[in-house]
Parts: structure tokens; sequence; C-alpha cells
């Protein structure tokens, strides 16, 4: 019988562990990123795919295309406030302004198409 040294079973362990854990983080990892569309995305959505943007800069955004109408470009985002070049840089590849992701659905977070709700969340609010 063909006994393995001590440190060799070690190293294969060690390989083995080393490959289960690469495994596991390729699988968390989503297979792509959502573009998400500035024109229709509801708060939840923006919170959960952008880079930097949570509750109060969701909100903004919302607020600000419900009062000024859609967004003609990324760039537009400038002028919502708490939003700047940083934020944008950081998002750019994942936002789009007549295409992509509007809101999640449910509890297990699937990115849906379609028309969005357009008012903003409260802060007082609580997920039931």
């Amino acid at each position: 019988m063909n006994k393995l040294k001590p440190f060799a079973r070690t190293t294969i362990i060690f390989r083995q562990c080393l490959f289960l854990f690469a495994f596991a983080l390729f699988a968390a990892m989503p297979a792509q990123a959502e573009t998400v569309n500035i024109n229709g995305a509801d708060a939840a959505t923006l919170q959960h795919y952008l880079t930097g943007i949570g509750a109060v800069k969701a909100n903004a955004i919302i607020a600000y295309r419900n009062k000024h109408g859609k967004f003609k470009s990324l760039d537009d985002l400038k002028n919502v406030s708490g939003i700047g070049e940083s934020t944008i840089r950081k998002n750019r590849e994942k936002i789009s302004v007549s295409k992509g992701v509007t809101r999640l659905n449910g509890n297990n977070m699937e990115a849906k198409e379609g028309r969005a709700n357009n008012k903003p969340v409260s802060k007082n609010s609580s997920k039931g």
C-alpha cells in the first residue's frame, strides 16, 4: 500500500480546501452584473445594485426624477443632491436611462424588468 508522508497528505488536504473555497466564492458571485434603468427603478433596486447608493440617495434620485422627468443621460445624475462624479464613475457600467432592471421581486431579490413604483420609500417603513 502506498502511504503518503504526513506533509504530502497535508498538502493534498490544503489543495482540496483551497479548491472548495474558490468554488464557493465563484458560486456566490452573480452570473452577470445587472443594468439598472434609472428612469424606472424603485428605491430598493437602486440600493441593491448600485455602489454607494443607500436609502437617502435612492429616494433623492426618485424625487428628482418625479420633479424633473426622465434622466436624459447618466451625467444628469450629478443634478441629484448627494450624487457626485465619484458615485457615477463607480456605477457607470451598471446604469442605463433606457433599459435594465426596475424592481426586485419579493424576498428572493430576483431582478425584474418593467414599470416601477416611482414613489420614494419611507425611512420609517418596515419590511412586513
